[in-house]
């Protein structure tokens, strides 16, 4: 990672980046050499130094054949903050972005029916939505929950505003400050990236 002292290591911070997520990006390698992209809902866990990514599709479709021939993907969630007009600290802009790669397990009720229910009503954390349990459902949704397991070690972070809390992690609204050229002090950061915590 060329700005390193942009990268985000803490799960904790990993966690609040994610939370302000409302999609993810799936990445998958098609037929033809090029890689598939897809964005789609999703729920999250943090579990045991790994990240469960939950989303779910159809029980047919380009999508599922993909994942049936080559189950390692690539998930990209991204936010961006533009504001060209009003600089602050010299920045015109600020993002926040997570990159996961691992396994996709594809789960079918029948088969391991608490998993599914599990990553069905994980599915309800992006997007602010309220959860309507699996369980209150009158029939089982006709379609797969995708699990995505990956390590902790697969997973990058970045933001170009510093984070060193998670209430530093959601945008701030540059209009309501005041003006401020100084740039950010992010020696404490660097600090610690090279000493490799």
């Amino acid at each position: 990672m060329i700005h390193y002292e942009r990268e985000v290591e803490e799960v904790e911070l990993i966690k609040a980046i994610l939370d302000e997520m409302d999609h993810v990006h799936l990445g998958m390698m098609d037929e033809d050499g090029y890689p598939y992209v897809v964005p789609l809902n999703f729920g999250y866990e943090i579990k045991d130094n790994k990240l469960y990514i939950y989303t779910h599709f159809s029980k047919r479709g380009h999508k599922l054949d993909l994942l049936k021939k080559n189950p390692h993907v690539c998930a990209q969630f991204s936010i961006f903050n533009d504001f060209p007009d009003r600089p602050y600290k010299g920045h015109r802009h600020d993002y926040r972005s997570v990159i996961a790669k691992g396994i996709m397990h594809i789960i079918d009720y029948k088969d391991d029916p608490d998993t599914y229910t599990r990553g069905y009503n994980a599915l309800y954390t992006c997007n602010n939505r309220d959860i309507k349990p699996l369980k209150d459902r009158k029939v089982i949704p006709p379609m797969y929950i995708g699990m995505i397991i990956c390590d902790m070690d697969q997973v990058t972070a970045k933001s170009e505003f510093p984070l060193r809390k998670v209430e530093d992690v959601p945008f701030i609204n540059v209009y309501e400050k005041e003006i401020d050229k100084k740039p950010f002090d992010i020696s404490d950061i660097i600090e610690k990236r090279k000493s490799g915590h």
